[in-house]
């Protein structure tokens, strides 16, 4: 019997069919890929933290963490993200999944993780491996609808890498909370299938970012930054536009929930960072749980892998 092991890049095909498959295709989506959905997952610095196992000389089952740092209130701290855990139809039932997620939580510190955090639609199925559900800080909107187009100060335009990529990564990371990406982190996410961005510019100049999500694992208005102001006229701009959206309202966002209020929108509190699904988390660090980061800790759209 074959125990866990790293990916690696002769995998990948092998992978990307059984995740495409179990995620995509048997969901009725074809139009987009794992592969494409989730780059930096699958980037040769992050192929080792795929784990596999393989039966009759094939890959049945998959499991991956993502590290990455958050920074808030001055602190950083590090955070794996469990994503596409998967296992073949005809090997299910036979504790594969439990097999790769343990070997990931035994791997996690060593990466320096002091968090981990995933969202499922199975929570029973991590529970006895040690997570928990928790729930995002935030409100969310299922249906933001703009009584009018809220014209303002800005020129509304789509995203371009060329003319935006630079002044959108000094925008994320200028939020209070946000995660640490690199300039080349940034300019793959901005450019996910199925997430166009749009910016706002004022005299030239990108102030204010908004991501609509229309991907099936990514739904609704689920990035922004800039100032509230500016970010609610691009939301009006976009339900304008296109109609009704999701969206999700970030603690770090108050203004966005009192905007949407006197719009006459219905808030609710936000169960996940997702929007849908349960958030879980498994503490690796207790001194994590001290400074009372679960509490206050959510994970942009385009971070949620």
């Amino acid at each position: 019997m074959n125990s866990p092991r790293p990916a690696t890049v002769h995998d990948l095909p092998q992978i990307i069919d059984l995740l495409d498959r179990i995620f995509r295709r048997e969901k009725g989506v074809e139009d987009q890929s794992v592969l494409t959905d989730f780059p930096l997952v699958f980037d040769d610095d992050n192929l080792a933290n795929c784990r596999v196992i393989e039966r009759d000389g094939r890959i049945v089952s998959h499991a991956a963490v993502w590290p990455r740092t958050f920074r808030f209130a001055g602190k950083s701290i590090s955070v794996g993200i469990i994503v596409l855990v998967a296992t073949d139809s005809r090997y299910r039932r036979q504790g594969l999944a439990a097999e790769l997620m343990r070997d990931l939580q035994v791997a996690m510190p060593g990466l320096g993780c002091q968090l981990g955090l995933l969202w499922t639609g199975v929570p029973d199925f991590y529970e006895p491996l040690g997570w928990g559900v928790v729930q995002a800080p935030g409100w969310i909107v299922r249906e933001a609808t703009s009584p009018q187009d809220r014209r303002g100060r800005l020129r509304v335009v789509d995203y371009e890498t060329n003319r935006h990529l630079d002044a959108l990564h000094r925008l994320h990371r200028d939020q209070p909370i946000h995660s640490r990406r690199t300039r080349a982190e940034s300019a793959k996410l901005f450019t996910l299938p199925k997430c166009p961005v749009l910016v706002g510019e004022v005299d030239g100049y990108p102030v204010a970012y908004l991501v609509e999500g229309r991907a099936t694992n990514k739904r609704g208005l689920v990035e922004y930054a800039g100032d509230p102001v500016d970010v609610w006229e691009l939301i009006c701009h976009v339900t304008t536009a296109r109609g009704p959206q999701q969206l999700l309202i970030f603690p770090t966002h108050p203004e966005l929930a009192e905007l949407a209020r006197g719009a006459g929108l219905t808030i609710a509190p936000l169960k996940s960072s997702k929007g849908f699904g349960d958030e879980m988390v498994l503490l690796l660090d207790e001194t994590v749980a001290e400074a009372g980061v679960v509490e206050q800790l959510f994970c942009w759209g385009l971070d949620q892998a």
